[in-house]
């Protein structure tokens, strides 16, 4: 009887153990996919029917969509640099895309996302394309916070999907199934195929899911933190877009050999993200753990030449690299079995930086003062009336102009052209699109938004917004 009273007394204590313990989080960031390219999010848009995603599909039937999430900023450098620091782009040490930064920009003198998931109590690891602006040192990122990283250190080399090498922890490991003369003719811009073969080089894509899965199974017993930056959908040199198979793509007509290529991408982190939830499921932890799927900017249509085969950002207005909606509205999905509700729907408006506090909230750490964004640990956890809200959203982009926007509320400003430039008003409730300005029918709107853009820009060496 006492034995059994003892083994009672152990369960009890481990079920509550279990309960304290903070949920694993898998956070997946892809890079320039368009809202109008997810299937179950935006059906109606051009070509979104063309795209097979089975496991997008499932996790927005099991999971919740985010309606109104934002990236960190409308270029991967910026938005990775407001992620990774915590900062919205008004206080970020990368303000636009560009190699190197002057001395003692970076890093910040506050801990990193990484630093701050082990503080909250999580292993911590990053795959892909884990630079936090630029082009960074080995040192640099294994400082954002990583037990483990595998990727690449700039937002320019990690293009290839077969690159001949990989940065892993801070030392630069050759993939020698990925050497040019085994891989020749396969490059779609020196008149390649774009077709690797399955079985033939290292896809990195592939790689990074198997290290990502390999992390899971070690850290199983404990919490994790998975920063997972995939390359996908971008193209561009040095390697541009390559895939080991079409896909089937092949078969669907009118479509180009570029866009089969880039079809074949997405269906393939398709595959990962379906790869990754089944090893959450076989090792038990599906329940404790929650996948988080978005991307880093709006679409970017240049790598299947601009056609009109697909409507990339659905309803809203220009793409990456502009301030207006669709450079910074992105896609998002979070799935957590058995916590979060299957097919439901959030109206919160979030934003990349937001993750940092997030996860230390789910730690059971407090927010920290040099955070900019919110935890939405009760919005996840289906506790929206503990959810912390916002007063505004603001946004600062230095490439082809000077752009500054504000989200407050329904409101959207937006202006270019730094502190002399006109600021135009939009009613997002009524015109995703942004279509109808009404600056001049709301004035003191204007004047609370342009307040907003002058107290939330802080000064930096490199990116200014001109004389006032």
């Amino acid at each position: 009887m006492n034995s059994l009273f003892f083994i009672l007394c152990l369960l009890l204590v481990s079920a509550g153990a279990a309960a304290g313990r903070p949920p694993n989080v898998i956070y997946i960031n892809t890079d320039d996919w368009g809202i109008g390219k997810v299937p179950p999010l935006q059906p109606e848009a051009r070509g979104a029917d063309l795209i097979r995603t089975p496991n997008l599909d499932r996790m927005r039937r099991e999971g919740m969509t985010f309606t109104q999430a934002y990236a960190g900023n409308a270029v991967c450098g910026p938005s990775r640099c407001s992620l990774i620091s915590g900062r919205h782009p008004g206080h970020a040490a990368w303000r636009a895309n560009r190699r190197t930064l002057p001395t003692g920009q970076w890093p910040p003198e506050h801990p990193l996302l990484g630093e701050v998931a082990r503080r909250a109590g999580y292993a911590t690891a990053a795959y892909g394309k884990v630079s936090a602006g630029g082009t960074m040192t080995p040192e640099q990122v294994t400082a954002c916070g990583w037990d483990e990283w595998v990727g690449f250190l700039g937002h320019i080399d990690c293009r290839d999907y077969y690159s001949g090498y990989v940065w892993e922890n801070g030392s630069k490991v050759p993939l020698p199934a990925n050497t040019p003369g085994l891989l020749e003719g396969t490059v779609l811009d020196q008149g390649g195929s774009g077709v690797v073969g399955e079985g033939r080089g290292t896809f990195l894509e592939d790689y990074y899911t198997d290290r990502i899965i390999a992390f899971v199974r070690e850290h199983r017993e404990r919490p994790f933190f998975v920063y997972f930056a995939s390359t996908v959908p971008h193209g561009g040199p040095p390697g541009g877009m390559r895939v080991p198979s079409l896909e089937g793509y092949d078969r669907v007509p009118g479509l180009t050999r570029r866009e089969q290529v880039y079809c074949a991408l997405l269906t393939r982190h398709d595959r990962s993200v379906g790869r990754i939830r089944a090893a959450l499921a076989e090792l038990g932890i599906e329940r404790e753990t929650i996948v988080i799927w978005t991307s880093d900017n709006g679409d970017e249509d240049s790598y299947y030449h601009r056609t009109d085969t697909f409507d990339g950002n659905g309803p809203f207005r220009m793409r990456k690299r502009s301030l207006y909606e669709g450079g910074i509205r992105t896609p998002m999905i979070a799935c957590w079995p058995g916590t979060i509700e299957g097919g439901s729907r959030s109206e919160l408006v979030t934003t990349q930086w937001d993750l940092m506090p997030t996860l230390a909230d789910a730690g059971g750490r407090e927010r920290e003062p040099f955070m900019d964004g919110i935890s939405i640990l009760p919005t996840l956890r289906g506790n929206p009336a503990e959810q912390a809200g916002r007063e505004h959203v603001y946004f600062e982009f230095y490439e082809g102009a000077r752009q500054q926007s504000v989200r407050m509320g329904r409101w959207k400003g937006y202006r270019k052209g730094g502190w002399r430039g006109t600021t135009e008003l939009y009613d997002l409730s009524a015109d995703p699109g942004e279509t109808r300005d009404l600056a001049l029918r709301h004035p003191d709107i204007v004047a609370r938004i342009e307040a907003i853009m002058l107290a939330e820009h802080h000064d930096h060496p490199v990116w200014n917004l001109g004389p006032k």
